[in-house]
């Protein structure tokens, strides 16, 4: 799956190929490939047909998963902070 974000909205360019993952559906879906400036591409075989639209997790909780920013920090050899304050203004926040 093609995701909507990239280095341009703070994901780390040096995420790439550290087995890095996102959310979908409560389960880990793989980074494939590299960070580029507005999209990243996922893999998603093992869940069921996939829809454009659905809620994925770069950050947080999501069913009983959950990817911390430390988690991102160690893979991109960096600290939480840098992987928080990276998050540009184009990424839409979501307070719960």
């Amino acid at each position: 799956a093609t995701l909507g974000a990239g280095y341009g909205d703070g994901i780390d360019r040096h995420l790439s190929g550290r087995e890095t993952d996102v959310l979908i559906r409560g389960r880990r879906c793989r980074l494939l490939g590299r960070v580029t400036m507005d999209q990243i591409v996922v893999d998603v075989s093992h869940l069921d047909q996939v829809e454009p639209g659905e809620e994925v997790v770069l950050i947080g909780r999501q069913g009983d998963e959950e990817i911390l920013a430390t988690e991102l920090a160690t893979k991109a050899e960096t600290i939480a902070w840098e992987i928080f304050t990276g998050i540009t203004k184009r990424v839409v926040r979501v307070y719960r």
